[in-house]
């Protein structure tokens, strides 16, 4: 039985979207790799989609085997901070010293979109980061350490500059074919077959200021971040399905249609809907009320333009359904929110 934490979904599919960059770069049809996640790129490239550990694992490997061989991770880890980071690197470069970012970085790391975790320790030769595995996957392992150590490199050399960059890299696996990539990129020694996986970066950067640094930039960064990270995790099927109603809420696309997208029958979503403690009507609410929140407090639009952007024909339909999730009414809701704002 798989440990509830690999099927819930609170990844940012950072990665994913980075492997489908490269697939369009190689014109490399990619729909095979979704089959039977319940993703497909349309939902990845949906705001505030998250995926599992099992739905990411399932799709890297699958686009590994379809990609050309080569340096993948470094290339997805070596792309903008502003895209591999999101939130999170908002955060590390508004941080006033290196010592906060570095205290950041590690804490919330997972805000990212990582696959590996973590564990900084202060050693003589300098503040050394270790990856480790969340589960047993050696076939990923040289492509997960690549992106995640080109990440921490890139964002480095961004905030103090091009001489920033790591003291020695020590990696679990045999050198790839292409292991020159990694001293030409990341410019230390590289040490293959060693008995962790650790990148060495100098302490002396945390005594430096951070030259980007915004104290309510990086306090509006960090929020973001937990909230991202503190949101109640759902299972992933349940996300999924979440992300197929919101594509198109007009439509009000029944149990059937969303089980037929997603290549299953109506009575497998049910039941494993039931599983995850949910029902599909339960689901439906709680997509139709976030957007609801979203578009009565964030525009100006009439209630009867809201209740049709959500499937609602009648806008007392609309009214009465807001009334039975919160306990007010839509136009109630507007005018509180509108007051606290002043």
């Amino acid at each position: 039985m798989e440990e509830p934490k690999l099927t819930q979904a609170t990844i940012p599919p950072v990665i994913l979207t980075g492997l489908l960059e490269l697939a369009d770069q190689y014109r490399v049809e990619t729909a095979r790799w979704f089959a039977g996640t319940g993703l497909d790129r349309a939902r990845l490239e949906q705001p505030r989609t998250l995926v599992s550990y099992r739905q990411a694992i399932t799709v890297i490997r699958r686009a590994l085997k379809e990609l050309p061989a080569g340096p993948l991770g470094l290339m997805i880890g070596s792309r903008d901070p502003l895209l591999t980071w999101g939130t999170l690197g908002t955060a590390v470069r508004s941080a006033s010293t290196g010592a906060e970012a570095l205290k950041v970085a590690t804490q919330f790391h997972q805000g990212a979109g990582t696959m590996l975790d973590y564990v900084v320790s202060r050693t003589d030769q300098g503040n050394v980061v270790e990856l480790l595995p969340r589960t047993h996957e050696p076939d990923l392992m040289v492509f997960l350490s690549e992106e995640a150590f080109a990440g921490i490199v890139v964002l480095t050399r961004l905030m103090f500059g091009p001489s920033s960059g790591p003291l020695a890299a020590e990696l679990s696996y045999p050198p790839p074919p292409w292991a020159a990539a990694y001293t030409r990129l990341w410019r230390c020694p590289v040490t293959f077959d060693c008995e962790h996986t650790t990148l060495t970066m100098a302490s002396a950067l945390e005594e430096r200021r951070v030259p980007t640094a915004n104290a309510t930039q990086f306090e509006a960064a960090l929020q973001a971040t937990r909230a991202l990270l503190d949101s109640d995790p759902v299972d992933d099927l349940v996300a999924t399905v979440e992300g197929t109603l919101r594509q198109d809420l007009r439509s009000r696309r029944t149990a059937t249609q969303v089980a037929d997208a997603l290549g299953m029958s109506p009575r497998t979503l049910h039941r494993h809907l039931a599983k995850a403690g949910y029902s599909f009507g339960t689901i439906q609410d709680r997509v139709r009320r976030q957007q609801a929140d979203v578009l009565l407090m964030q525009t100006r639009r009439s209630i009867t333009a809201i209740a049709a952007e959500l499937g609602y024909s009648d806008p007392r339909e609309f009214r009465r359904a807001y009334k039975r999730w919160t306990n007010t009414t839509p136009t109630q809701a507007r005018h509180q929110s509108t007051r606290s704002v002043w």
